[in-house]
């Protein structure tokens, strides 16, 4: 059972300054009976003892309430003290007629507030006990109602007290837990309120971005940094269709490389992107539609990133415990999700807007713009690094006589089947690009003279070999003429290679025709 009452969180105000306060009147009032009070020797040196130690108990108690030691042992010594000496004080000035009985309301006062209710009571009940054997040897027929009375209104006084002190005390507890609630609302919402603004800048960020690997990164982060998690990933979707990981988290490791869906995850995540509805998972064990980013994960959030209607991708967030995802968790995360989907689809369409302004149309290869850029890029990184480089120049065979023949229609069926067989004979690395009419142009990096020419031979023979179904003017078989250059053999600028590989093509055509040359 505890001995006081835990006034430390209280809303009510500390009555230290008052009890002091009615110590020093108590010392003052001693003081002053000391002065113009009769009594014998005996008593006087009792009286100074009395004043003396009062003293004393006045001053521990103002260290205590500057914080030299624990204000409760103060408070306990007074009470204590008290229990000793006010029934002396009433003996020393009148008996059961004394003043100093007034002093037993300031005792009760402070024990039913201090203490708890047995303990309270019991300092009480000494009081009473201490007070009667004060003034029963002395007490007069006459005086017996005026005790009654004073003991009867003591303990009605420390009753009522007790009542109005506990009945605080549990307003005060539920006042106290309201307050707690709300000081924890209160931190929620200016939490909330700053993820949200951190979030807005963030979108108004995203929206700025045109490159989806840039937007990508700044998802990452805004998902890890603002929102805190520390498992997470983006999942997109390939054009056949697959589920891949475009980024992934596992215990704050990012990694961007691309890893293709576990195919036991697919099942759910197809449903989330039919759907384009967010799914909390409370509990991740025994569920064999979704296979976690980290194995210690117990609860997932999979999050649409949604576009007019349509899923350009998810985002799936975890954790490490059960049911840990909340609706503001999903309220945030949406956000989040909505803008990197605007973002995404932003920089897809600038890239298809780019890829517009570098391809051919016709031949679904790169424009002559493109390939002077590239040209440039490629003979800097060779010169920087000493690498070789090659570029070959590609001519249609007679295309103004099969034009002529034929038609311009069946002329632009010959380039576009033609530019899909110079793909095929040539590597992912090298740059495939229309130079004009029909001439075409490959870079090839880090490509020597001898390897140039096995590649030339390898198109040469392919076209050679292939025929065309240009539809309603039948089926074609052209040759094409190939003249290559090289660096560092054939010059040192751009301008003088371009020049050398055109030389060398019009030497395999002055040559006959369906030849690879070198000039």
């Amino acid at each position: 059972m505890k001995l006081f009452l835990d006034r430390n969180k209280s809303l009510l105000p500390r009555i230290d300054v008052i009890f002091l306060l009615t110590r020093v009147m108590t010392f003052a009032s001693i003081c002053w009976f000391g002065v113009v009070g009769q009594y014998s020797a005996t008593d006087a040196t009792l009286l100074t003892v009395l004043i003396a130690t009062y003293a004393v108990l006045i001053i521990l108690f103002a260290a205590g309430m500057r914080g030299r030691f624990d204000l409760k042992l103060a408070y306990l010594a007074s009470i204590i003290y008290d229990v000793i000496v006010l029934p002396l004080l009433v003996v020393f000035t009148g008996g059961a007629g004394s003043s100093f009985f007034l002093f037993f309301y300031v005792t009760v006062s402070v024990a039913a507030y201090v203490l708890s209710f047995p303990y309270a009571a019991a300092v009480v009940a000494i009081l009473s006990a201490a007070f009667a054997a004060a003034v029963t040897w002395h007490l007069e027929a006459v005086r017996i109602f005026d005790f009654s009375i004073r003991l009867g209104f003591l303990w009605i006084y420390f009753l009522a007290l007790a009542y109005v002190s506990e009945y605080m005390s549990k307003s005060e507890r539920r006042l106290m837990k309201l307050f707690n609630t709300l000081n924890l609302r209160t931190s929620e919402l200016e939490k909330s309120q700053a993820q949200l603004e951190l979030i807005y800048e963030n979108t108004r960020i995203l929206a700025g971005i045109l490159e989806a690997d840039n937007v990508v990164r700044e998802v990452m982060r805004l998902v890890g940094r603002t929102l805190g998690y520390t498992n997470y990933a983006i999942v997109q979707k390939n054009a056949g269709g697959d589920f891949f990981f475009r980024a992934r988290c596992v215990d704050s490791h990012v990694s961007y490389h691309i890893r293709p869906l576990p195919a036991v995850a697919d099942s759910l995540v197809e449903k989330i992107a039919r759907s384009r509805e967010v799914i909390r998972v409370k509990d991740l064990a025994g569920r064999d539609d979704y296979r976690p980013l980290n194995a210690a994960s117990r609860s997932a959030m999979i999050v649409p990133m949604t576009f007019h209607g349509e899923a350009s991708g998810l985002l799936i967030a975890e954790s490490g415990d059960a049911d840990s995802f909340s609706d503001r968790d999903e309220q945030m995360l949406l956000m989040v999700a909505r803008s990197a989907g605007l973002a995404l689809e932003n920089a897809e369409l600038m890239k298809r807007a780019e890829e517009l302004t570098i391809v051919d149309e016709l031949t679904d290869s790169f424009n002559y713009r493109y390939f002077i850029q590239k040209f440039q890029e490629e003979k800097k990184r060779a010169v920087r690094y000493h690498l070789p480089l090659s570029i070959i120049m590609i001519d249609i065979d007679w295309f103004k006589k099969l034009n002529d023949g034929y038609g311009h229609e069946a002329g632009n069926a010959v380039l576009r089947e033609l530019s899909r067989v110079i793909k095929g004979c040539i590597r992912d690395v090298d740059i495939f690009a229309r130079y004009g009419g029909e001439e075409f142009v490959v870079i090839l990096p880090q490509t020597t003279q001898s390897e140039a020419l096995i590649i030339g031979e390898r198109i040469r023979e392919e076209v050679e070999q292939h025929i065309i179904d240009t539809g309603a003017t039948g089926r074609v078989k052209i040759t094409v003429s190939v003249g290559i250059s090289s660096y560092p053999e054939n010059g040192r600028s751009e301008e003088e290679l371009v020049t050398v590989a055109d030389q060398a093509l019009y030497k395999a055509k002055g040559s006959g025709k369906n030849l690879v040359c070198v000039s």
